[in-house]
């Protein structure tokens, strides 16, 4: 056997040519990132104002007493135990209802 007998590496395929579909769904990501970074950079610009806007001190009456805090502590920690309050909530919800598989 010669050295021309041997196999020949295949041509190099042609690239085939994108679809509309696949090269909207390229773009679409891609727009999908400019989306939500535009989304976090105005929600931190929001955080921003809400700190600098809320720095007074106001009194707070608890049951038994009262105190002296932040306008801004108090608007934080709302939201956070908010976010634990609705995620215990949608956790227990989705656990009761989902379907039960047959033993």
């Amino acid at each position: 056997m010669s050295d021309q007998d041997r196999e020949s590496p295949p041509p190099p395929a042609q690239p085939e040519e994108e679809s509309r579909l696949e090269r909207s769904l390229r773009y679409g990501h891609r727009t999908g990132l400019y989306v939500s970074l535009a989304l976090g950079i105005a929600a931190a610009v929001l955080l921003i104002l809400l700190i600098a806007r809320n720095t007074r001190q106001v009194k707070v009456d608890y049951v038994f007493g009262s105190t002296q805090a932040r306008l801004i502590w108090l608007v934080i920690s709302s939201a956070i135990i908010g976010l634990v309050l609705g995620i215990v909530t949608s956790f227990l919800i989705r656990r009761r209802t989902r379907w039960r598989r047959a033993a």
